[in-house]
């Protein structure tokens, strides 16, 4: 859980660091202000952990649980990247093909998750749901801002 820590702590820091830059971005009505992202990507840390914390403390046997933790890491490692590629990188264009995957990712890590520990795939579920919005998000973004 330490990774995923460390993951929001420096996707919010780099986020930070560039808030001049995505403060002159043309922007949709409903991206969230900078305060408001902050404290969902949070919430979703914190309910990400307690979903990895449910599978890791299942049986090992368990046919799924591998799977289901291999698309959470995949995931996890999307995200880092899309705010690498948007925020550090300052490519909206080039991180909109990374949400689209992260998206396509964290639905199926939920569903993974869910086969192992039904309450850790509906702890995913608010994590998906951000992925889908960063994806419409960055799109928004994408086409306003060249």
């Amino acid at each position: 859980m330490l990774v995923v820590g460390a993951a929001t702590a420096w996707t919010a820091a780099m986020a930070l660091s560039n808030l001049r830059w995505y403060s002159g971005l043309l922007k949709p009505t409903f991206a969230p202000g900078p305060w408001l992202a902050a404290l969902i990507g949070l919430v979703l840390a914190v309910t990400v952990a307690w979903g990895l914390i449910r599978i890791l403390g299942r049986p090992d046997y368990l046919p799924d649980r591998p799977g289901a933790l291999r698309m959470a890491w995949i995931a996890l490692g999307l995200s880092v990247l899309w705010s690498w590629l948007f925020f550090a990188g300052r490519h909206p264009s080039l991180a909109l093909a990374v949400a689209g995957g992260l998206g396509i990712a964290a639905a199926w890590a939920a569903l993974r998750c869910a086969a192992v520990d039904r309450r850790a795939g509906l702890l995913f579920l608010p994590f998906t749901l951000a992925a889908i919005f960063v994806f419409l998000l960055d799109l928004s973004i994408a086409l306003r801002n060249g």
